[in-house]
């Protein structure tokens, strides 16, 4: 086999030129073949970290210390999920950014209320 580039001979196995280094067959095909993983690509939305610690976030804000600032943290997490989800359908995640959302401003709101009303009952009663 001659070179297209350099006219050098060369073998038929041969995968580059001897001299010149130019490419004298295509590559073989690879062997294996790439599939889409639905195993836990479709459960765990590993492509959208916004959406999976929102809902991690929103679990979390059941811990009553620390549910507010978790639950806000979860809300936003879960806003900016969505927002990735809608431009970027692959990344999936959208059940995950709503229970994000809704668990966190629930363990939000709920903690918040509850700290005004000790808060103001002990005010009351000293």
């Amino acid at each position: 086999m001659f070179c297209p580039k350099c006219g050098q001979q060369n073998l038929e196995n041969n995968f580059r030129c001897t001299r010149c280094g130019f490419v004298l067959h295509d590559p073989a095909q690879p062997q294996y073949v790439v599939t889409d993983d639905n195993t836990l690509g479709g459960l765990i939305p590993y492509k959208n970290v916004q959406a999976l610690l929102a809902y991690y976030l929103g679990v979390f804000s059941l811990i009553p210390c620390i549910g507010i600032p978790l639950g806000i943290a979860a809300l936003v997490l879960g806003i900016k999920g969505l927002k990735y989800a809608k431009l970027h359908p692959e990344a999936k995640g959208k059940a995950h950014a709503w229970a994000g959302i809704i668990l966190g401003t629930l363990c939000a709101v709920a903690y918040t209320l509850l700290t005004l009303i000790v808060a103001s009952v002990s005010f009351m009663f000293g």
